[in-house]
């Protein structure tokens, strides 16, 4: 752009305002704000210099300046003055005004604006005989995952993307940012990081200065998978650029290291950071995340606090009808999970059946993990229930005595797709102190099965992690390792504790060989990504043997 203008001035041409805008546009995406504002102010004084109507683009580019860096009431305020500027100039408005409208009610929590927003840029388009905008669908697609509706917002990114390749134009990286962030909320973790890794790359492949927020989504990806330290490096890289770019340090940084730090019990300064997230949030604008609220809750109930955490909880749902959010079955169940741990066992009972409610009216299949709970919960013996798993163990031929024992668990599993959930288990049960046994760590050269079937028999316990179609193989294959494992375990009176994740389907007992079959009458328990510390709390318990 500045060579262009040069161009012009070096030849004697006047100076095109236009070229001045596109220059403010393009130093805006490259995160230099000031000179971005100063080629506005440029603009402006050669539009007004040559007596060209301007059609609103100036205040478009100062509008998109003051929403890109947390502006909100400015940029509105700018965007009015653009579309005032298109009428006085009888000129037709700018579709591009209303998307920026859209990007900046998305930013503060008014949806319904915002998609309305999207619809008048789509009037706009039709009406002036334009093609339609990629960024209408992309708009909604944001507002469609901040609302829940993932399936939806997916089919928009997918359509958007369409329009970006069938028009000729460079596809936004932000699209599959967009992408990544439904995709972690729909637990799709590898496609996830895929859709962030590509829109880190289009950034830099397009001259862009790469969005810090990118790094703060990896981030929850990585801390879903155990992967703390490299959650706490992507904060730490997102708030690098977010203030090497000049923008406002982002409050999900705050809230990502908050959830790390609950993750690994430093509950006091998951506070702290809890905290400074929502300040963050007020100064710049944005609604509260009632995330925050929720993390808080749980925290503080880990605490004891359990007043505080109540009153967080209602301060949470209370954040979620005044934002005009879908109520969340996940809070209901994580405060039913505070009030059994508070001594209120009625209480919470009633409460995980709001939860259950909920789902059924979203449409959402219960998980496992909360039937489980509530009928543990109103278990008329609930001190019973550890001795009910024990007495499901079958008999052992050959018992290797308990004192021997050099490992708490070994971990049982399909390399794929189980080998994520053993590493994110094994994090968890070595925080715990807990010795872990998993092949991938541990084996050592030689006779591999032979390793394999003597580690079992120096394990506390078998921790199986029954993915879909878990015993396919174990059916088909005499000598398949983890029909080995199991048999060794069974035989030598390793306690089993079989874990079920969502897919998983027992085999009819006669369906199995009949080595491995006695794993059918062992109570097993259902994984839970959603309440993923509650079900470490129970996997502990059932390790108390």
């Amino acid at each position: 752009m500045l060579a262009a203008e040069l161009d012009r001035r070096d030849s004697g041409q006047p100076a095109d305002p236009d070229l001045a805008v596109q220059r403010a546009n393009w130093l805006r995406k490259l995160a230099r704000f000031e000179e971005a504002a100063a080629a506005c102010t440029d603009a402006e004084e050669l539009y007004s210099a040559q007596g060209q109507p301007d059609g609103g683009t100036v205040d478009l580019a100062r509008a998109n300046i003051l929403a890109t860096v947390s502006q909100f009431e400015k940029s509105v305020a700018a965007c009015e003055r653009a579309e005032t500027r298109c009428r006085e100039q009888g000129l037709p408005v700018n579709p591009g005004i209303a998307l920026t409208r859209n990007m900046v009610f998305f930013r503060v929590g008014r949806f319904d604006e915002g998609l309305a927003s999207c619809d008048e840029a789509e009037k706009l388009c039709r009406e002036q005989g334009l093609s339609p905008d990629p960024e209408i669908w992309h708009g909604r697609a944001r507002i469609c995952q901040k609302q829940g509706r993932f399936v939806e917002g997916l089919a928009l990114c997918d359509e958007a993307l369409r329009m970006f390749r069938e028009q000729g134009l460079p596809v936004n990286p932000a699209l599959d940012n967009t992408r990544g962030i439904i995709l972690n909320r729909l637990g799709r973790y590898a496609e996830a990081l895929v859709a962030f890794d590509d829109s880190e790359r289009a950034y830099r492949e397009q001259g862009l200065s790469v969005f810090p927020g990118i790094h703060v989504n990896r981030g929850t990806i990585y801390i879903a998978q155990a992967r703390y330290a490299d959650a706490l490096a992507s904060a730490a890289e997102a708030e690098r650029l977010f203030r090497e770019q000049g923008l406002p340090l982002w409050p999900g940084v705050a809230h990502g290291r908050g959830v790390v730090c609950v993750m690994l019990g430093r509950y006091e300064e998951a506070l702290l950071a809890f905290d400074e997230a929502e300040r963050l949030y007020i100064e710049q604008g944005h609604p509260v995340f009632p995330g925050i609220a929720s993390w808080r809750a749980m925290t503080l109930g880990k605490l004891g606090r359990f007043e505080e955490s109540m009153a967080a909880y209602t301060e949470a749902e209370r954040m979620l009808q005044e934002q005009g959010l879908p109520q969340d079955w996940i809070l209901f169940f994580t405060r039913a999970i505070t009030m059994f741990e508070a001594g209120r066992r009625e209480d919470a009972i009633d409460e995980a059946y709001r939860s259950i409610m909920l789902c059924g009216e979203m449409g959402i299949r219960q998980p496992g993990f909360v039937k489980e709970t509530l009928r543990d919960w109103m278990s008329a013996k609930p001190e019973q229930l550890l001795a009910e798993q024990i007495a499901s163990q079958p008999q052992a031929a050959q018992p290797v005595p308990a004192e021997v024992k050099r490992y708490d668990a070994f971990i049982c599993y399909r390399r794929n797709p189980g080998q994520p959930y053993a590493m994110l288990l094994k994090a968890h049960l070595d925080m715990a102190e807990k010795v872990v046994f998993r092949d991938q760590d541990d084996l050592h050269q030689g006779h591999f099965v032979n390793d394999l079937v003597e580690a079992i028999g120096y394990s506390r316990h078998l921790i199986v992690l029954l993915t879909p179609d878990f015993f396919a193989r174990c059916i088909s294959n005499d000598d398949d390792v983890v029909r080995q494992e199991i048999a060794s375990a069974l035989q030598k009176g390793t306690h089993i504790i079989p874990i079920m994740l969502e897919g998983f389907s027992w085999p009819k007992p006669d369906e199995l060989p009949e080595d491995i079959r006695g794993i059918c009458q062992i109570n097993a328990m259902s994984y839970s990504t959603e309440f993923f510390t509650a079900f470490i709390d129970k996997l502990l318990s059932w390790m108390k043997t």
